[in-house]
Formats: C-alpha cells, structure tokens, sequence
C-alpha cells in the first residue's frame, strides 16, 4: 500500500508504525471495510453503577459493574440520596474497570452513551454528570439513551431477530407490551394500568416485613 506524500508530491510507502496505525483503525469482516467504533455505555437509573464498552457489531468487549443491593436491603427499600451517593463514589472506578477490561483507551472511544430516562432522577444526574465531563474532555459525540428502550433492543446482541418484533418489558417500575419497529422506532402497544408486577412484589416484601429474609432476598 502507499501513501501519497504531499511534502515531495509522490508516493512513498509508509513507515511499519503508519501501516499499523491504519489497519489498527479499521476492521475487516466479510470482505468488507468498515470503520472501526467503539462506545462505552455508562447506566446510573437506579441502583447499580455499570459501564460496558462495546464495539460496531454488538459485542461486548469489557463491562464492570458495582451493586448497591446490600445497602439498600438493610434500609428495606432505595433511598434515592443514599443511591446517589454511592454511584458518585463508584463511577470513575466502574468507567475505569470497564475500559482497563476492555483494553481501550479513552481516547479511541468513538462516542459515549448514557442513560438519562427514566429512573431516579439523583442516580441519573451523576451518571449524566459524569458523563457530559467525559464528553468535554474528549472531544467525543453524546448518546442519550432511554433504558426501557435500550432492554427492548438487548435481545439482538445474543440473537439474530429482525425488526419488527414485539417485545414484553417486566421490571419493577415498568410492564409494557411494544412493537419495535427499528432501533429509534417503537410502538407502545399496551401498558399495566396501576403498578408494574416488580413494584408488587417489592411493596408485599416491606409490608410483610419479608425484606430482611435470606429466602426474599433474591426475589427483591
């Protein structure tokens, strides 16, 4: 391969590190060139702090993760200033982790992702927060993400499933049935008139002082 040097107006062929450079910065699949990208998602909503880097195919190249589920079991419930403190304290460790784990730097990130609805508005800001930091700081593009959104599409990283598709979300704020029609077009189909089937649950475990029981934890 050559590369035109502009200096002496000729061709010239590249140094070993030019060369490596430039494949470095593409991949090769299935006899076509594409343009190598890689975003770090960064998911704050609720009570755990999580980052994950993932490249232009959907793999997942490094994740970390930090739970806040024994401090809130002991509260019997998520208190939204403490959950809002913890992932203050955890988020540059988790985004780190994720990178280290990853083996990317945070310079070659193509763009960054964060959940910014819905959750719990404390937990949200910091991840939001952080996240517009890191953007300033590198000079790199922002994707809002909607999380509800974001588990309806979760199916096509382990399966091949084309659009449309319906999709049942159960969750503990949510329950709803949707078509999804592309990766930004969804049809709200139908939703549960009172409380989602997660909240139920979590409500019965406090009312019935279940919260603290080994057995009910994993259910919580």
């Amino acid at each position: 391969m050559l590369i035109l040097n502009k200096t002496a107006g000729v061709f010239s062929k590249p140094s070993k590190r030019n060369m490596y450079e430039f494949l470095r910065s593409f991949n090769f699949h299935s006899g076509k060139l594409f343009l190598h990208k890689l975003v770090l998602g960064i998911e704050t909503s609720c009570d755990d702090t999580a980052a994950a880097v993932v490249d232009e195919t959907g793999n997942v190249l490094g994740e970390a993760i930090h739970s806040q589920t024994e401090v809130h079991l002991k509260t019997g419930g998520i208190i939204p200033p403490v959950a809002q403190q913890l992932h203050r304290e955890n988020i540059q460790r988790i985004v780190q982790d994720a990178l280290s784990a990853s083996k990317v730097s945070p310079s070659e990130l193509s763009a960054i992702a964060t959940t910014i609805k819905p959750g719990l508005a404390l937990s949200l800001g910091v991840g939001l927060s952080f996240s517009l930091q890191l953007v300033d700081q590198l000079k790199k593009p922002f994707i809002p993400i909607h999380h509800m959104e974001a588990h309806a599409l979760t199916i096509r990283l382990t399966n091949k499933v084309e659009f449309p598709f319906l999709v049942l979300l159960i969750s503990g704020g949510h329950c709803l049935l949707a078509l999804v029609r592309g990766v930004s077009d969804f049809l709200l189909l139908g939703k549960s008139l009172d409380i989602a089937p997660g909240d139920m649950l979590d409500k019965n475990l406090k009312a019935y002082c279940l919260i603290q029981k080994t057995c009910c934890q994993q259910l919580k």
